[in-house]
């Protein structure tokens, strides 16, 4: 009997599924293993311990793996990539894929057809893949300057948009639930940490925006509408690139954006569809580690 590890690393966690040809064996979940977040031993104990963990639930050991397929966002860095080959041929001793995080959501999603993948998670992006097989994405271009809608661009905008209430005077929870989040004191540190450098982790003080959003505060929930209507430009980038004709186009969503907010997949559906016609959106979020196991269980080509 042959076994296969799908990997889904992640921004936040990291989520192993093992399984034979046809049943799901195990799963575990562990801390990111993104090397620009955590540095490179942190990342490399991290996966290890995900592996470990899924392993010892289906009573195999990392060796007995015959295919693995890691999504890591990055994977076009050779750095990350090339990390990424190096461990897992330290603790596995079966054929290694190496694909980005989109195309194994993507795949989890279309199963090998065509479709629009919106992901937004701790960064964001998106990627399509039309009937003849062309490929067009949008987004993804890193925190600073892109990742629109995603958790870290909300955090940051929710601590923006908290400091001009302030100077405003107008009312608002989230610039104490921003504090709150963080551990903070006095708007001082919070600005001490919202500029320091490297940057703190926005994307963090999603939970307390959702939170705010569902109490009615005004400018949590604008925000939240903001950030679905950027993801919903992202993927009519797409869709115009690889279908400029009018189309039936799939599309689908996945990340911890989408995951623990249905105002944000519902106005996002609401957005797309009001500029794109024949547009169908599934709100159900897909399960990206899924991808990445059904394409450890395909026979290299």
């Amino acid at each position: 009997m042959a076994y296969f590890l799908g990997i889904d690393g992640g921004g936040t966690k990291t989520e192993c599924v093992i399984g034979d040809e046809q049943r799901i064996l195990a799963s575990s979940l562990g801390s990111t293993i993104k090397i620009k977040k955590v540095g490179e031993d942190a990342a490399a104990v991290a996966l290890e311990a995900a592996i470990e963990g899924a392993c010892k639930q289906a009573k195999i050991t990392p060796r007995e793996l015959a295919r693995t397929c890691i999504g890591i966002a990055g994977s076009t860095i050779p750095e990350v990539t090339d990390w990424t080959y190096s461990i897992l041929r330290q603790l596995l001793s079966g054929e290694v894929v190496v694909l980005d995080d989109a195309r194994i959501a993507h795949h989890a999603a279309f199963h090998g057809t065509a479709g629009v993948l919106v992901i937004a998670g701790t960064g964001s992006n998106v990627l399509g893949i039309n009937d003849r097989g062309d490929i067009g994405r949008a987004g993804g271009w890193g925190p600073m300057i892109s990742d629109e809608g995603s958790g870290f661009w909300i955090g940051r905008r929710a601590v923006a948009q908290a400091m001009r209430a302030h100077d405003a005077h107008r009312q608002t929870h989230l610039l104490t639930a921003v504090m709150q989040a963080w551990d903070l004191k006095t708007k001082e540190e919070l600005v001490s940490t919202a500029n320091s450098n490297p940057p703190p982790d926005f994307s963090s003080l999603l939970p307390e925006i959702l939170r705010c959003a569902d109490t009615g505060d005004e400018l949590a929930v604008n925000i939240l509408g903001a950030a679905a209507d950027e993801l919903a430009e992202l993927a009519r980038i797409v869709i115009r690139k690889l279908w400029p004709a009018p189309a039936t186009v799939a599309v689908a969503l996945t990340g911890g954006v989408f995951v623990h907010s249905p105002f944000i997949r519902q106005r996002f559906a609401d957005s797309i569809h009001h500029e794109c016609v024949g547009i169908r959106v599934n709100t159900e979020p897909v399960h990206p580690v899924m991808g990445a196991l059904a394409l450890a269980r395909k026979a290299p080509s």
